[in-house]
């Protein structure tokens, strides 16, 4: 009896030491994965952040550089007549046509009022962008206190803005696209909605319509946020995006 006793402890002493072991094991493993999750968006972070910069350099260089001097030879046709004045009116067009498309793609990369006036009022210039150059009726509503924001978090939601509007623009084929950005005292709550055609969405998983919703998906993870999106084929699409304000705070 005394041995059977001795081989029960044993036994249960086995197994409770086998269980520790193994929920040692997976706390370890769980405190490790955590790590690497943590380690991955913070290497993301840092990588969107330098594309981010390469594309402000890339606007000064643009701006700067080439827009100036297209001004510079536009200014120097109209000051020196050739007698060949229509050949030089046509030079003339070509350089203002060059100064345009460069004002474009350089806008494309950083606005300038984002850096100068803030987040509230780039996001205003964008949908009044928008609105004027496509027959999609835009509705928007933007109610920001963007002081305290840090310009390197505003980035993404300027980012994250125009990949929707982008997406909505190409593939929805809707006629109307709704914007509501406000805040409360701890998120910042973004809703933007289009009629348009949907389509199959399974939740935390990017269906293959391009690239553009895996980056809304990277600059909102990197801003803690959280992204609900809503839709099915024939009922248009809805984007819920709440995020923390300490995460947009310098």
């Amino acid at each position: 009896m005394d041995t059977q006793i001795t081989n029960y402890t044993l036994v249960v002493a086995s197994l409770l030491f086998l269980t520790v072991l193994i929920a040692m094991i997976m706390i370890a493993l769980f405190r490790q994965f955590r790590f690497k999750v943590k380690e991955y968006r913070t290497q993301l972070a840092r990588e969107i952040e330098l594309i981010d910069t390469e594309r402000g350099r890339m606007y000064n260089d643009l701006h700067d550089e080439l827009g100036n001097g297209l001004a510079s030879i536009g200014i120097l046709l109209q000051q020196h007549p050739t007698p060949h004045h229509s050949i030089q009116r046509k030079i003339y067009r070509q350089v203002q046509k060059l100064r345009s498309k460069i004002r474009e793609i350089a806008y494309d990369f950083i606005p300038a009022t984002l850096d100068n006036h803030g987040l509230n009022a780039a996001m205003i210039e964008l949908f009044e962008e928008i609105a004027s150059s496509h027959v999609v009726k835009i509705q928007y509503k933007i109610v920001l206190n963007d002081q305290q924001f840090s310009p390197s978090k505003a980035i993404h939601i300027y980012r994250i803005t125009k990949e929707i509007l982008i997406n909505s623009l190409k593939h929805a084929h809707g006629s109307m696209i709704h914007c509501n950005i406000r805040q409360d005292p701890k998120k910042l709550i973004m809703e933007l909605s289009d009629d348009g055609m949907g389509f199959i969405w399974k939740d935390q998983q990017v269906m293959p319509r391009g690239a553009g919703l895996s980056h809304i998906q990277s600059r909102v993870n990197i801003l803690n946020a959280t992204l609900d999106i809503q839709t099915a084929p024939g009922q248009g699409t809805r984007y819920i995006i709440h995020i923390p304000l300490i995460s947009l705070m310098k």
